[in-house]
């Protein structure tokens, strides 16, 4: 028997089911963490979109996470005030300590790594820097990966440790003699590796070796690329494919890949055009399989704010040993 796929709305919940000889699966939910660009501040979400707990902040906070004690981490940038860091919550939702970046500076990443500390992408006057701090919030490694950016503000957004030890970046805008709109990879001294063909948010190296990099408000049509090793696309989620699914996306920044290859997809309402449907739905989140299928979605009427950084919390993965690709 052919499977065949329906679509059920009941209150603020479309979930999709797959009719199997008979038998009717579960729908897809999940629990899930936000934080990210006028997201109101760091924000917990149950399974049917009851917001469990929030934490109000003005502050752009790119990059959050909720890590394997229940606690919390998240990076922070005041533009105006030139101040920018990370913030740990511990699991009662306390700041257990705040790391600052130098004065002027900016920051937009806080990646769990496999020391329990953090990873962050410094962008300063005097360069671009892979820092990593420890689990106390003290510096342990700052590693130059390029010069001056030529915006400050708007060069690295979240940057990523990969397994292999090399770190992986986007630019926004250029730093350098690196262009922006492209994704780097530098080795654990700073050398350029590898430059992208694209890449504007950022990136993240797969468990299956690859690397999926957000293209912001969407190159060629392609909202999400997913490179080989040779840099030939392997799967993108595209203008076609948003249409088809009857969505409007403002601007893809965050995004997870689930165990089972499903795509968990930030939409950030910002400046330009939409991509996709025109008058079509635009849910804070969406979640696609590996046909571009939609089998979850964050309605609009969640929040008032955007999600741009979204973390599935039901994926038993742990985000210090590098299992949580995001």
């Amino acid at each position: 028997m052919n499977l065949r796929r329906g679509m059920l709305k009941s209150g603020v919940c479309t979930a999709l089911f797959l009719l199997v000889g008979g038998t009717l699966a579960e729908p897809v939910s999940h629990p899930f963490f936000v934080c990210g660009w006028k997201s109101g501040g760091p924000a917990l979400y149950d399974a049917g979109f009851t917001k469990r707990w929030q934490l109000d902040s003005p502050d752009e906070l790119s990059d959050g996470w909720v890590l394997p004690d229940g606690g919390m981490v998240y990076s922070f940038s005041r533009r105006k005030e030139g101040i920018a860091g990370v913030v740990r919550l511990d699991r009662k939702k306390n700041i257990q300590w705040e790391y600052r970046v130098p004065q002027g500076h900016d920051n937009h990443s806080c990646q769990p790594l496999p020391h329990g500390g953090f990873l962050l992408g410094e962008c300063g006057k005097d360069g671009l820097w892979m820092l990593e701090i420890d689990r106390r919030g003290k510096e342990l490694k700052r590693v130059k990966v390029a010069d001056a950016p030529k915006d400050i503000h708007h060069a690295f957004r979240a940057v990523r440790k990969t397994p292999q030890g090399t770190y992986l970046g986007t630019l926004m805008k250029g730093a350098g003699q690196l262009a922006g709109g492209h994704a780097y990879e530098w080795d654990a001294s700073g050398k350029l590796l590898r430059t992208f063909p694209s890449g504007s948010f950022h990136a993240v190296r797969l468990a299956n070796g690859n690397t999926l990099v957000s293209e912001g408000h969407g190159l060629e049509g392609r909202v999400l690329t997913e490179y080989a090793p040779d840099d030939s696309i392997v799967w993108a989620l595209a203008e076609d494919d948003l249409k088809a699914a009857g969505l409007s996306v403002g601007m893809v920044c965050g995004f997870q890949r689930l165990p089972n290859g499903n795509t968990v997809v930030s939409n950030v309402a910002h400046g330009k055009k939409p991509l996709g449907l025109d008058g079509g739905e635009k849910p804070k989140a969406f979640e696609v399989n590996e046909a571009k299928e939609v089998v979850w979605k964050v309605p609009a009427s969640t929040s008032p704010h955007n999600m741009g950084s979204i973390q599935v919390l039901d994926a038993q993965q742990d985000a210090f040993k590098g299992t949580v690709f995001r």
